[in-house]
């Protein structure tokens, strides 16, 4: 699944930046920066750009509960999904279990992951919270096996091969996934984050069949569209959110070169981005920042800034971001966006695997 090597100065000069943990600089043989292009922008920002983030994590620390969970939606109630996205803002910044002034906050968050699995070995709170567990699943897998590589013993290894033998096992005969843990339906909106979660799972060394990825990249080339941009099913018009969906799971899956990623990625470009214009704006932009940059500089360049300037524009006093039409899933607590927001910007940042080429 390795690509094929290409110029990448923007990720030498983030790296450069950003190797060391909480911000310390560089160390010794870390090679300079090239002054080029999108980079110089990007590195102008940067301090921005983190304490932005610093921001959204504060707000969140807060928001978390003692035992671990945040509220979800119009609810109020602790959704696993939702802890899994704020428990990867924080990873993703470089706060890891057992580490940094947010241990106890990860380490609460983590505990709280652990004890939401089944017997079955689904990742979801008991007392059915969802009406489709497989995407809150996925995200808590990802985040379980994103803290395993700080907290390595047996029993967190085990509980990680469980949660993905679950996405392994939930897998249609077309290749994809749908909201309920068995193989029926599929939709790519859900299929994405099983690509993403099972990537990471194979980083880790975790068993992934050949065949299953395979089978996935088969599914999604079915939801691309000939003009470009990808489908939420087969069949269907093209949406945003989707088409970045679609881009960043053939490029997880090692087709970075298909013309159905280029397809898309222009064809988010052509669209109009702002929040106000569509109906899953934070969604769309977790998937589309990390696409631009699996891309590489010019399609980052093309996509970066103009995310990058609207979530520091309109960050809240209290270091939260808006909703933006997703107020189902958000909620007066704001911890699905704030969560959303950290982690789009720290895309910048690479602290975990699935923020680096």
């Amino acid at each position: 699944m390795r690509r094929s090597a290409k110029p990448r100065r923007l990720a030498v000069a983030l790296l450069a930046a950003l190797s060391a943990p909480w911000g310390a600089a560089a160390g010794p043989g870390v090679a300079a920066a090239e002054p080029a292009g999108s980079a110089e922008a990007d590195a102008r920002d940067l301090v921005r750009v983190e304490a932005a983030v610093d921001r959204g994590l504060e707000y969140l620390a807060v928001k978390q509960d003692p035992g671990g969970s945040w509220q979800h939606g119009m609810s109020q109630q602790p959704n696993t999904g939702i802890n899994a996205l704020c428990l990867l803002a924080f990873m993703g910044r470089g706060h890891v279990p057992g580490r940094g002034p947010y241990k106890e906050t990860v380490g609460r968050a983590l505990d709280a992951l652990v004890a939401a699995q089944q017997p079955d070995g689904l990742v979801v709170r008991s007392g059915g919270n969802s009406h489709g567990p497989m995407y809150e699943h996925a995200l808590a897998t990802l985040a379980l096996i994103e803290a395993s590589g700080w907290r390595s013993d047996a029993a967190m290894r085990d509980c990680c091969r469980r949660a993905v033998e679950v996405i392994l096992g939930a897998q249609n005969a077309e290749g994809g996934w749908r909201y309920q843990p068995r193989p029926s339906d599929a939709d790519l909106s859900v299929t994405v984050m099983q690509v993403v979660t099972l990537r990471a799972a194979q980083s880790a060394r975790f068993e992934v069949p050949q065949k299953t990825l395979d089978d996935a990249v088969r599914y999604i080339k079915r939801c691309a569209k000939p003009d470009g941009g990808f489908s939420y099913q087969p069949g269907q018009g093209v949406k945003n959110a989707q088409s970045a969906a679609g881009a960043l799971s053939l490029q997880l899956l090692g087709q970075y070169d298909d013309p159905d990623v280029a397809g898309a990625l222009a064809s988010l470009q052509k669209r109009d981005y702002r929040p106000q214009m569509d109906e899953y704006f934070h969604y769309m932009n977790y998937y589309a920042m990390q696409a631009h940059f699996q891309a590489g500089e010019a399609q980052w360049a093309t996509w970066s800034p103009r995310v990058r300037t609207l979530l520091l524009e309109n960050q809240n006093a209290d270091g939260s971001w808006p909703g933006w039409g997703e107020e189902r899933i958000n909620g007066p607590a704001k911890n699905y966006s704030t969560a959303m927001g950290a982690i789009t910007l720290e895309v910048y940042m690479h602290f975990l695997p699935a923020y680096q080429r």
